[in-house]
């Protein structure tokens, strides 16, 4: 979250939007998100193949934000007065950074065990963006 994404860059990622599709290493097993790039654990290039995760995984790292979040979720921060941002590591091992949905995001933090569910993330360039967030099991 947090960084402009052109339109077209959204839509070429939109598997991993909707439906956090990981890459799974050939030559090692690891699992990264997104699926491209080198693999995280042993830097082969172009050796993955695409996997649907379980969507379940427990948070490692946890911020709240209350203030001063980049424009396009100046709306989503005056509607919900909070927005939780975490890295979640999922049950394939592969590290996710998202925002916290369906609760306080005071009120959860590392090792909660959450869920990806979409959601509306935020409008721009006139398109309403939608894609994976996490709220507590």
């Amino acid at each position: 979250m947090g960084a402009y994404l052109s339109v077209p860059t959204w839509w070429q990622r939109l598997d991993s939007r909707y439906r956090l599709v990981l890459g799974r290493c050939t030559e090692c097993g690891a699992h990264t998100f997104p699926a491209d790039g080198p693999c995280v654990e042993c830097a082969a290039v172009d050796a993955f193949e695409e996997v649907e995760p379980e969507g379940t995984g427990e948070i490692v790292a946890h911020t709240v934000i209350e203030n001063g979040a980049p424009p396009e979720f100046a709306g989503l921060l005056d509607a919900e007065g909070a927005i939780g941002a975490v890295l979640v590591e999922l049950d394939e091992g592969a590290r996710v950074p998202a925002m916290l949905t369906d609760c306080d995001p005071h009120e959860h933090g590392r090792g909660d065990r959450v869920e990806a569910v979409v959601r509306r993330i935020y409008e721009g360039e006139g398109v309403v963006r939608y894609g994976a967030k996490f709220r507590p099991l």
